[in-house]
């Protein structure tokens, strides 16, 4: 590169930004309002605005309704600040379609003179991917939490895996739910399927029992380990109040002939 003339080297470096899969523009603050000043083609594709759409204004007019104002201004800041930004952030193309776009920002001197590198990518595809996931992980979280009527007035869930502190907060939430739409007066939770990271979380239990006794009904815990069995009786006063049996038949035994 060093034995090329200026304008050699200055074709080839727009040639090898040109045939990047990264969208990369110029910004110039010492202009009024940081207008772009160099755009690559790859911003042209990702974008559909052409080079002479896009000289001479400020980037923001990727940005749409949808675009976080929390993103937006973490971008006024690396630039007011002059440091480097790496923010992921829904914009919009020329045709109004949405990308997600994961954009570094990097301020740089030359002889004296400060300009920003941005560089975009657009992880739509990524980002829809990461969605699917999380949300086919939360359907399998609810599937994984079965709430029947086995009689009536009567209700039972069966756990099994591992019970996270997620899991937990969600299955709270569906048994009150399902207490107030189905008018249960008792709940049998069997926990013959469980699975425990590190102790039993008894206190998940114990809150589950509180909300249910202020609805009016009562909470029955099935299938009690060994192992659980000994930290019920080790924390003896949260526990006291706990109704436990070996199985559902024996809870059913009990309950039914209240």
């Amino acid at each position: 590169m060093k034995n090329l003339d200026l304008e050699k080297q200055v074709k080839l470096m727009e040639a090898m930004l040109d045939g990047s899969r990264v969208a990369t523009i110029v910004t110039d603050p010492s202009q009024e309002d940081n207008p772009v000043i160099y755009t690559n083609k790859t911003f042209e594709q990702m974008t559909g605005y052409s080079r002479e759409e896009v000289l001479g204004r400020n980037c923001r007019f990727l940005q749409g309704a949808d675009t976080a104002p929390e993103a937006k201004e973490k971008i006024r800041k690396a630039v007011r600040q002059e440091e480097e930004l790496i923010v992921t952030l829904k914009n919009y193309r020329k045709d109004g379609t949405e990308f997600w776009n994961r954009l570094f920002i990097k301020p740089v001197d030359i002889d004296g003179a400060l300009y920003f590198i941005g560089t975009q990518t657009d992880i739509s595809l990524e980002r829809s991917q990461f969605e699917e996931l999380q949300a086919s992980q939360a359907e399998i979280e609810e599937l994984m939490l079965p709430i029947l009527s086995i009689q009536e007035k009567i209700a039972t869930v069966a756990l099994v895996g591992t019970m996270s502190i997620h899991r937990f907060d969600l299955l709270k939430v569906k048994v009150c739910e399902y207490v107030r739409e189905n008018r249960i007066e008792n709940v049998l939770i069997d926990i013959t399927g469980l699975s425990w990271e590190d102790s039993v979380p008894l206190l998940g239990f114990v809150q589950i029992r509180d909300a249910l006794r202020i609805m009016g009904s009562e909470l029955c815990i099935t299938g009690i380990s060994p192992k659980a069995a000994l930290e019920l009786v080790m924390q003896e006063d949260r526990a006291e109040k706990l109704t436990t049996y070996p199985t559902i038949q024996k809870a059913l035994e009990t309950v039914g002939r209240r």
